[in-house]
């Protein structure tokens, strides 16, 4: 037990080297980044968003909740079946005559059929 931990000892000086020039790397460039982000965002927004902050930061202990400002809302792309499906709900049904369908429908016919080919080469 002993051992192993005096050749943790020994060790701990060069990955804390490591990681100290990994960090002091990160810094520098986090640092740019910030320094991009900054300068495209408007200033208005800058001023409300510290103001939001300050906000944030006084109240956090009697009121957790003003800490969901900090949350990231992302909304998800939709898959490509549900754009096929706008797309079509869009354009024309799949049963209109063959004049009357849209390119949509014709390219998604066309994707129908090549993944249809590709599964059939798959078991074959």
């Amino acid at each position: 037990m002993n051992d192993s931990n005096f050749c943790k000892m020994i060790c701990m000086r060069r990955t804390l080297c490591w990681k100290y020039k990994l960090a002091k790397n990160g810094i520098a460039e986090s640092g740019r980044a910030f320094n991009r982000l900054n300068e495209a965002a408007p200033s208005h927004l800058k001023t409300e968003w510290l103001a939001q902050e300050r906000i944030a930061q006084s109240s956090r202990i009697r009121d957790p909740a003003v800490m969901d400002l900090y949350n990231i809302n992302i909304k998800k792309a939709p898959s490509k079946k549900e754009i096929e499906l706008r797309l079509l709900e869009d354009g024309n049904a799949r049963n209109a005559a063959p004049s009357h369908r849209s390119v949509v429908t014709w390219i998604s016919m066309g994707l129908v059929i090549e993944e249809a080919q590709i599964a059939l080469l798959i078991k074959i």
